[in-house]
């Protein structure tokens, strides 16, 4: 069941009705896994610049205590 819509051109319906399930499905799991990856690295890039910026500013020590 298409739904209404032609089964025209290289869609994702096509594609599967063709028997290309497999492949396809390969395809969107390595992009996906790429995407993943990407974004990991971004986070750890951002936090270790997060922490540089953060001792260079002098708040990298210990919590201090104001005894007034």
């Amino acid at each position: 069941m298409t739904g209404g819509v032609p089964l025209t051109g290289n869609s994702l319906a096509h594609a599967l009705a063709r028997g290309d399930g497999a492949g396809l499905l390969h395809h969107l799991l390595v992009d996906q896994a790429i995407k993943v990856a990407l974004v990991l690295v971004a986070l750890i890039v951002l936090g270790l610049g997060m922490a540089l910026i953060w001792k260079r500013a002098g708040r990298g020590g210990p919590p201090r205590r104001d005894d007034g």
